[in-house]
Parts: structure tokens; C-alpha cells; sequence
């Protein structure tokens, strides 16, 4: 279905639209709203010619917004082989062994989301443990929060590290005795290692994308998000200096909104990017380049995330900060200064406290009303950071699906008091901040479902953070368009909206909370075109 005229009904229509929560009809012309209430006010707006779409009893919200994803890196993650589930090390060597049969030199043998803490023995390879089973190839394994990879000795070669070799700024070589490297290496150092690994078949690169940006759409995703690379700095390193360039070579294939976020050292690399098809300022495009993005720590899987103690499971560690304070605030300038949004990575509460204060030094010096400034993540807080958060007026992009993946070990590894103030929406929203809902892709899942249903029932973790169905959606909606500074645009439904809708299998209000992730998504709308329909949705 192209943009023209069509009228949705049918169904229940749940706008987050404190105006008119509910509705019978939307009238939609251009991929516009053009009206939302009862089918005959619909009806009379739109005039003869136009195409009904019955909505079979379903339920139809704004699409959803995924405010924080890495699409080159999901890219990437759908043509290697996946270790979410080993459980031993021999299953990690029997499944990269496996993987290497598919993959021409000469690229590298990946394997990705792997996590120590899910082994029957929790430990983290080793490159000896590589060699035995890939010792003729390079061959690395990426940590799921993709913030450490492990090495072969052939991938240590081939990126010309060895005992001689100085910890980058901002990262970390585990070592043997004798200093040469043990094989996993942390943040920046990763990115030392992978700048040696050479880029994958373009067409390999080109089909995994089509399936990629089809997943988004059939999750519900209308609008996402996306942290891009300018150059080797980043989690890809080198690769990574190709995340614009390739982006645009895949915008044939991406039928949903792109808000992206650039990891970029000064403005003349945003200005570059801003002159692509991923600027398109006019709001019919849909595409925009928001700001810049950089890291201030690392996370909790790999002891990274800078904590203001040490992990009570590993008390020789505190984390680090990726940048000095002075370079953070230099970065910080230049894009608040020429008007753009700034995102920064913050996991560990110390991490979070130096952050929030380097704002409130920006905003003092550089006064800016309503800037929309990020947190993302912003994992590990405390009431002091929160209440701090709230009267800076800065804004908080997380995870809710990270609870999913870390509730069994995290506890263990913070503590059981600093565990309580773990991704604490509910003390976000209590204290007003305005919470988006991300996926951080590909670290978590993107169904989003999954996710409105992990904020409302924490699965049994620290639930007292838990909130509303009604909040765990505008987090995915309204809230998510206000972090991008697009709520004027799109996140309900309303007239004068762009026509972004969501069909799902029933209600998530009316629905057990711990049964939202079992609806369907039927189909969604993204300015008014159908970008994914279920076999038994046919609208008519």
C-alpha cells in the first residue's frame, strides 16, 4: 500500500494521546493524520476515494521507536556464527569450528554474543583456548555488550600486537606472565585489534541488511535511533569508519525512520554526513542526523563500567573512563554549541555522576533551554544522580531488555544493596525525567514487546523499579519521540502526525503483564505504507 488516502477501523484504537486516549477511526491522507475520533468524523474528512483498512479487532498504537541501536553492527551480527547459548567451552570451540566451514578467508572467524557468566564453569577464553580449536586463521569471539573480544594468536599477529604492546587510552590487554597478550582485549584495545580484521563480501554485507531492516519492521519498529561510526573510533574500530558510507548504500533497503547519533570527533565530521541521504531535514524524509555520541565507560559484563566502588565479585576492578573528563567536555561544546543533541554511554554510577556534572558545567556555561541532552543506559544510579538528572532536564535512553539479560548475575556482581538502584525507571519517572525505551542493538533484543513487558515486571528483579503499562509503552512511543526531539511528528496518534502505526493481536493494557510478549505484531504503517503485514493481516 502506498501513501494516498485510507481509513483505519475496525479495531481499538490506543492513541497515547492524552487528548483522546481511545478511538474508533483514523483518517489518513499523504501519510498524514488527518483525523482521529469516531468513523463518521473520519469519513467526512477524507471525502470520497479513499481505501478502508479493517482492522479485524486489532489493536493499533503509534509505531514504535527504538531510540539507541547499532545497525551496522546487527548487520554484522546476522552473518557470523552465534554463542548466546553455549554453555562450555568445548560447545564455544565445536561452534566456531562449525562457523569456520562457512566463512571464506580471508575473513576472520567471528563468533558473537558470547557471555562467561551463562558457562556451566563462568571463565573467559583464552587464546590458547581459540588456537585449539581455530589454529591456522584469525579468529575472534565478541563479548555480548560487544565491549571486549577475545583473540587467537593468528588474530594477535595479524593486528602486530604483542608484549611490547602499551594499553591504548581508554582500553585494556589481559596478559600472561610474560606480558604478551592472553586474548581478551577491553573497549578501545578491542578496537586497536579489530582495525587489522578485513571487511566481509559486500554481498554477504547487502543481504544480511534486506533481512536486518525487514526484522526492524516486523518487531513494530517504525523509527530507530541509530549510533554511527565516522571513522575507526568505536566498537567496530577500523570497519566502523564505513557506518555512514554504508548506510547510505543501504537506504533502498531500510523502510523505516533513521535518527542518527554520530560517533564523530568535531563537527566537520557531522557536517560531512549531514550532506547524505541520512539528513533529509524536510519531515516528509523522515531522516535525520541528530547529534554525536561517545562512550564514558564500558559495562558491568566486562568490568568496565566506571564504578565508584570496586565490583563486589571482582574487587580488583572499578571500571575506567573510555575519555578524560576535559576531552568529554570538549566534545560536549562543539555539538551543544552548534545546536545538536549529545548522547553519551554511561553504565557505572561513578561514570553517570561525572557525566551529569560535566552537563550541569555545560548548561551553566552554555545556557540552552529545552536541549534534550542523553544519558544512555545510565544503568547503575543513585537518588543524589537522579534528582540531579531531573533538574538538568536531561534525558535517559534505556534498556529495559538489559534486566532480562544480566538479573541472574548482576546482583553478584554489584552487590545486593547497589543492586537495588539498577535501571531504576521507576525512580527516573517518579523524579520526572522523561525515560525512552532503546534496544542498544545488537547487545539486546529488539522486540519490543519483550521489553514494555521486562519494564513492567522486571522478571522478578529489584520489581520495586518496575512501572505501568501505560509508562512502558510511551517509553517505546511519545517519550521515545520527545528524546528525539520528533514528538511534534510522530509517538501518538493525533492529525497532524505522520501516520506511523503498529497493529498488534490484542491490547497490551488488557493483557497480564507477563503475557504482553506472547501478542503478535501484525502489521506496521510508517507514513502511511505498510512495511510489514503478518500472513493474516490483510486489512481489508
Amino acid at each position: 500500500m502506498k501513501p494516498g488516502a485510507q481509513l483505519y477501523l475496525g479495531g481499538q484504537i490506543y492513541t497515547v494521546d492524552a487528548a483522546r486516549p481511545e478511538a474508533d477511526a483514523v483518517a489518513v491522507r499523504d501519510g498524514w493524520i488527518i483525523a482521529v475520533g469516531s468513523e463518521k468524523e473520519c469519513r467526512s474528512m477524507l471525502g470520497p476515494g479513499f481505501e478502508s483498512l479493517d482492522l479485524g479487532g486489532r489493536v493499533l498504537l503509534p509505531g514504535f521507536i527504538d531510540t539507541h541501536l547499532h545497525p551496522t553492527g546487527m548487520v554484522t551480527y546476522m552473518m557470523y556464527p552465534d554463542l548466546s547459548k553455549v554453555a562450555g567451552i568445548e560447545e564455544l570451540q565445536e561452534r566456531m569450528i562449525s562457523g569456520a566451514r562457512e566463512i571464506a578467508p580471508p575473513e576472520w572467524v567471528v563468533g558473537l554474543q558470547f557471555e562467561d557468566q551463562k558457562l556451566r564453569e563462568p571463565r573467559l577464553p583464552n587464546r590458547h583456548d581459540l588456537d585449539a580449536a581455530i589454529p591456522d586463521r584469525p579468529a575472534v569471539v565478541v563479548k555480548a555488550d560487544a565491549h571486549m573480544v577475545i583473540a587467537n594468536t593468528r588474530a594477535i599477529q595479524a593486528a602486530k600486537l604483542s608484549a611490547k604492546t602499551v594499553d591504548p587510552q581508554g582500553g585494556r590487554i589481559d596478559r600472561e606472565n610474560d606480558g604478551y597478550p592472553a586474548g581478551p582485549f577491553r573497549e578501545a584495545a578491542a578496537q586497536a585489534l579489530l582495525a587489522a580484521m578485513p571487511m566481509p563480501d559486500m554481498q554477504r554485507i547487502m543481504a544480511a541488511a534486506k533481512t536486518c531492516f525487514e526484522k526492524l519492521a516486523s518487531r513494530g519498529i517504525t523509527s530507530a535511533g541509530v549510533m554511527l561510526q565516522t571513522d575507526e573510533e568505536g566498537i567496530l574500530g577500523k570497519q566502523g569508519a564505513y557506518d555512514v558510507m554504508l548506510m547510505n548504500a543501504l537506504m533502498d533497503f531500510i523502510p523505516i525512520n533513521l535518527c542518527s547519533f554520530l560517533v564523530a570527533r568535531d563537527l566537520a565530521l557531522v557536517a560531512a554526513a549531514q550532506k547524505t541521504r541520512l539528513h533529509q531535514p524536510k519531515p516528509a524524509a523522515g531522516h535525520k542526523i541528530a547529534g554525536i555520541k561517545f562512550w564514558a565507560d564500558g559495562t558491568f559484563g566486562s568490568c568496565t563500567a566506571y564504578m565508584s566502588r570496586a565490583y563486589a565479585d571482582q574487587p580488583d576492578k572499578r571500571g575506567f573512563l573510555i575519555y578524560s573528563e576535559e576531552e568529554m567536555y570538549r566534545r560536549m561544546v562543539f555539538a551543544h554549541t552548534a545546536g545538536l543533541q549529545i548522547a553519551v554511554h554511561v553504565i557505572g554510577d561513578a561514570a553517570c555522576r561525572t557525566v551529569v556534572e560535566l552537563y550541569r558545567r555545560l548548561l551553566r556555561e552554555y545556557p540552552r533551554p529545552d536541549h534534550r541532552h542523553r544519558l544512555e543506559h545510565a544503568s547503575l544510579l543513585d537518588a543524589g544522580i537522579i534528582a540531579d538528572i531531573a533538574r538538568l532536564g536531561l534525558v535517559v535512553s534505556s534498556s529495559p531488555l538489559f534486566v532480562h539479560l544480566e538479573k541472574e548475575w548482576l546482583p553478584r556482581r554489584l552487590g545486593p544493596e547497589r543492586a537495588q538502584w539498577a535501571y531504576p525507571f521507576r525512580a527516573l519517572l517518579d523524579a520526572g525525567v522523561k525515560v525512552a525505551g532503546a534496544s542498544d542493538a545488537p547487545a539486546s533484543s529488539t522486540d519490543v514487546l519483550h521489553a514494555i513487558q521486562c519494564a513492567i515486571t522486571r522478571e522478578g528483579f529489584v520489581t520495586g523499579q518496575g512501572v505501568t503499562v501505560e509508562q512502558a509503552i510511551r517509553m517505546f512511543t511519545i517519550d521515545a519521540a520527545y528524546a528525539q526531539f520528533e514528538d511534534d511528528l510522530k509517538g501518538s496518534i493525533r492529525p497532524g502526525k505522520r501516520a506511523d502505526f503498529v497493529a498488534l493481536s490484542g491490547n497490551p493494557a488488557q493483557v497480564p503483564a507477563d503475557k504482553i510478549r506472547e501478542l503478535r505484531v501484525e502489521a506496521a504503517v510508517c507514513g502511511g505504507k505498510i512495511i510489514y503485514q503478518s500472513p493474516e493481516f490483510n486489512g481489508d
